[in-house]
């Protein structure tokens, strides 16, 4: 098959593609982090606002309150993996994000529409409650349909040979790749997960507050987990479709082709189904703490295994394409020294805002409960 390659950019890599790799895979789990408790949290709002109980009211408030935080969080640290994505795969991603330039773009005022949807929960919500719903709802649909923009553009990238057909048949900017059998799949396995992940930090959120308010806390705890347990049964469902979908050369990779592919799949399957049998027994233990704390950490070592498994199957799919990322270096060593040392410090303020709102909203519940 013969594969019409975008040309090389003619500037130099900034570093060693392996460092902007490092880089790239670092910045992308802190972005995740943030990005899945925005789209999976204003699922759980959603229910959790019509459901019945104060209990559930109190959740609701507590994910509104901390919604706006989370989507700038989000947005802030989504800059740094974008960049790096373009520097590896630049000719691939601005060419796949021209062939569907109007849904690209889009997103941008999709999101402003969003981020002020949250505020308005933020600070409207208690006062008006059906209006709150109703945004709540429009907020999580929102931000549902750029995530599936995102995976519309991060599969096509992966499909060069098609790049020159689609530009041939259509130039407008128009297209998504709903041809492809992985993106349904793909996106599913992604959404799910997100709740999954946001129903732990709705679970940790449990465990805090149990410090101050036993009954809540514990409800918390196992209704974060109860979350965590489903959204993981059908994650894995459509993980299971994503990877049959794949090509078998693709697949092959990650079942012992690729020794370090196949391992670092495995240990992802083997800690997300840790994680999830801990969370099952947190939803219907009497103390679930213990076993919230243990399910949280086998997400974690999960989360990086799942975020370095898309990456060796990006990999697989661009040598399918004959893709090779860029070979001439220009080291830029001193900006790179200045970026280490100012993530370091945006890293550590952040964590030191974020635990300072995170106090001042439990005082602020504790209170207000």
């Amino acid at each position: 098959m013969l594969i019409a390659l975008p040309n090389l950019d003619p500037l130099p890599l900034p570093a060693p593609p392996w460092f902007i790799w490092a880089l790239l895979m670092l910045t992308f789990v802190l972005h995740l982090l943030a990005m899945n408790f925005v789209l999976g949290g204003s699922i759980i709002a959603v229910v959790a606002r019509f459901g019945r109980g104060e209990h559930s009211r109190r959740l609701a408030a507590w994910l509104g309150k901390l919604m706006p935080s989370a989507v700038a969080t989000t947005i802030t640290l989504g800059v740094a993996p974008l960049l790096f994505v373009q520097a590896l795969y630049g000719r691939l991603f601005f060419t796949s994000s021209v062939l569907m330039a109007w849904f690209w773009l889009g997103v941008i005022p999709i999101l402003i529409l969003a981020y002020y949807g949250t505020y308005f929960i933020a600070f409207r919500g208690e006062k008006t409650a059906r209006a709150a719903a109703a945004v709540s709802i429009v907020v999580a649909l929102l931000f549902v349909g750029i995530a599936f923009v995102y995976c519309n553009n991060m599969t096509m990238m992966l499909r060069p040979e098609t790049f020159l057909g689609r530009y041939l048949a259509d130039g407008r900017g128009v297209q998504l790749n709903l041809a492809d059998s992985t993106v349904v799949p793909r996106f599913l396995h992604m959404l799910f997960g997100a709740v999954a992940v946001a129903g732990a930090y709705v679970a940790v959120h449990g465990a805090v507050r149990r410090r101050s308010d036993e009954t809540y806390g514990v409800w918390a705890m196992q209704y974060g987990a109860v979350w965590f347990a489903a959204s993981t049964a059908f994650a894995v469902l459509a993980g299971a479709w994503w990877t049959a979908a794949l090509p078998r050369d693709v697949l092959l990779q990650l079942v012992g082709r690729n020794a370090l592919a196949a391992v670092i799949f495995t240990l992802a399957i083997v800690a997300g189904l840790a994680a999830w049998v801990l969370m099952i027994l947190a939803a219907n233990a009497v103390d679930p703490s213990k076993f919230v704390a243990r399910g949280g950490e086998a997400l974690l070592i999960s989360f990086i295994g799942m975020v370095l498994t898309r990456d060796q199957v990006r990999r697989a799919m661009l040598d399918l394409a004959q893709f090779q990322v860029a070979d001439r270096v220009d080291p830029q060593w001193g900006v790179i020294a200045i970026f280490a040392v100012l993530l370091v410090v945006a890293l550590a303020v952040s964590a030191w805002m974020i635990a300072i709102l995170l106090r001042a909203k439990e005082a602020s519940a504790a209170q207000s409960g």
